[in-house]
């Protein structure tokens, strides 16, 4: 990412990231690697 990047460009990196976040986080969940206490959730 530069200062050079497009409205575009910058909506593309968001999805990417979005996805390789909500990836990650399912498969943590899947391993049970979320764990919730109380109002707080911990992610070992």
């Amino acid at each position: 990412m530069t200062h050079n990047d497009s409205v575009r460009d910058l909506v593309r990196y968001g999805k990417d990231i979005e996805k390789a976040v909500l990836a990650r986080g399912l498969r943590y969940h899947l391993e049970d690697r979320v764990l919730i206490s109380g109002q707080r959730t911990v992610v070992l």
